[in-house]
């Protein structure tokens, strides 16, 4: 009989995924095991590490992470390895006590007047049951809860500061409370002290900067657990609100939160917080968490809905190759390459096609004028265009390097030789560690190659002061292209200076670390 068919990547990855929050946070809304019994001998905060809530008036002796105090200073050395390799991070950073509430804050338009919040939960109670071998043994049965409440939302009154002052909401439901005599408070139906806390300020007219529309309001949900702690000596489990989450609808979607960093003087100057912001002008973000991550839903490309997440997880789009047309990619063809107008033949596309690439890209954003899809800060109008501007300058910069580094193979033997030789020892490599039958660059290995030619081959080249980081996903190919310019670097120097029987030209020529710290910074 034939096997079955593997499982398509995505599809073992939803299930490590799945895998890992059953065993951090427990089971979800619909899990095979929502009606779980876990071993007796086991509290179930020490079963699962995360995603639960204790009772707000619990002390906090009793609320505390057990390992929070412990030190493992006297195991693991002052210092470990070499410098930039201290341990001065050895003891972990965890959380000191278990958190009481996780909420939720989002935008809604001036229209919106109702939240739909839905809240869920798992509560643990100790019972008796009996074992596989007959006798009774103790379990902690899980009973899983739902619950919705609808909560109004009033105007809210304005605040100098562009806060708005807590007032009273408007139509508040009969069954709404208030904590501390301002802010609506609910509870939860049927929970034994779950309460929600909504939160709701208008913004003022600084928020039309923004590109907010008029009236739109700031909200916040709070989920707390208010239950009536156990008293000195049970255990208070039972009271904990285990998987603890909040789903929250508005009867108006919800409107994108603005980034605001570039408005904050000294950060909109730095240089990756801006290409961040111009790389995900398209990505916006509909909630912020508290004590928790925050999930959203697009219908249409419209929000209507957000939620807590204590495991936040994002799509990352696949990142492929391009092999740019007339580009000779073959190692073994590039290592056999004998004179320069070869040379300039296999390797000369590959600058013009990323100069076309560059010049479709300058012409699109031509067409399109300041990219803005999210909202903006007045004080950073054309900040995105500007960034734009300045990555494809750079990138002319790269294509002037690349042009470079092929002129350098036409005109210099020395340098010829040496690239054909660092070619096919790559090639013999990947044959032999990888069994690759046919080696072949990708055409970001290339370009990294003959870019850094021109700094390798001459030390009064400008180029050789700059320090260029290849990033690509892992297992792109990152460290063969780092083994090409390494093996270009040795055979020149050896080839240039030959006397001493090839002594001359020995000694170190490239100096590696692993690239994890670089890539982390």
């Amino acid at each position: 009989m034939a096997a079955p068919p593997a499982p398509a990547s995505p599809a073992v990855r939803d299930r490590l995924v799945e895998a890992l929050a059953l065993d951090l946070v427990g089971p979800g809304p619909d899990d095979p095991l929502a009606d779980e019994r876990l071993p007796g001998r086991e509290r179930p905060s020490n079963w699962y590490l995360t995603g639960f809530l204790v009772p707000s008036g619990l002390p906090p002796e009793r609320c505390a992470d057990d390992d929070e105090d412990d030190d493992f200073g006297a195991e693991v050395p002052e210092q470990a390895g070499l410098l930039e390799e201290s341990s001065e991070d050895r003891k972990a950073a965890k959380r000191g006590w278990f958190p009481s509430s996780i909420g939720l804050s989002f935008l809604l338009p001036a229209e919106a007047r109702r939240l739909t919040v839905t809240v869920r939960w798992g509560d643990y109670a100790q019972e008796t049951v009996e074992s596989a071998e007959g006798g009774a043994k103790q379990v902690w049965r899980r009973t899983p809860r739902r619950e919705t409440v609808e909560t109004p939302l009033g105007g809210g009154e304005k605040a100098s500061g562009g806060t708005a002052g807590p007032g009273p909401p408007n139509g508040d439901a009969p069954d709404a409370d208030r904590a501390d005599g301002t802010e609506p408070v609910f509870d939860v139906p049927g929970s034994g002290g779950l309460q929600l806390q909504v939160v709701a300020r208008v913004l003022d007219a600084a928020a039309a900067g923004a590109g907010l529309p008029p009236g739109a309001r700031a909200v916040s949900v709070f989920l707390v657990n208010r239950r009536e702690p156990p008293p000195e000596g049970e255990d208070p489990e039972p009271a904990y609100a285990f998987q603890a989450g909040v789903e929250v609808r508005g009867d108006r979607p919800f409107l994108a939160r603005p980034d605001l960093r570039g408005a904050r003087g000294s950060a909109g100057d730095d240089w990756d917080e801006r290409v961040a912001d111009l790389h995900y002008a398209d990505t916006p973000e509909y909630a912020a968490g508290h004590g928790v991550s925050a999930d959203w839903t697009l219908t249409g490309g419209v929000c209507r809905l957000v939620r807590t997440a204590w495991m936040p997880a994002a799509e990352v789009e696949k990142t492929d190759t391009f092999d740019p047309p007339g580009v000779e990619l073959s190692m073994e063809a590039l290592g056999a390459l004998a004179g320069a107008a070869e040379v300039e033949a296999a390797l000369g596309p590959l600058a013009a096609a990323y100069r076309t690439w560059i010049a479709e890209r300058r012409a699109e954003l031509a067409g399109r004028g300041a990219p803005a899809e999210t909202p903006r800060p007045a004080a950073s109008d054309g900040t995105r265009r500007a960034t734009a501007d300045e990555l494809l300058r750079q990138a002319d910069l790269a294509a002037d390097r690349i042009e470079r580094g092929v002129a350098v193979l036409v005109a210099d033997g020395a340098a010829r030789d040496a690239f054909g030789m660092a070619n096919r020892a790559t090639a013999r490599a990947l044959r032999q560690r990888l069994d690759v039958a046919a080696p072949r660059w990708h055409a970001f290995q290339l370009a990294f190659l003959l870019l850094n030619l021109p700094g390798l081959a001459d030390p009064r080249a400008p180029d050789r002061t700059v320090v260029d980081l290849l990033f690509f996903p892992t297992g792109g190919g990152k460290t063969e292209a780092y083994l090409g310019l390494a093996a270009f670097t040795m055979v020149l120097r050896r080839l240039r200076r030959p006397g001493d029987g090839g002594r001359a030209g020995a000694g170190v020529s490239v100096v590696m670390r692993y690239t994890l710290r670089l890539l982390t910074l």
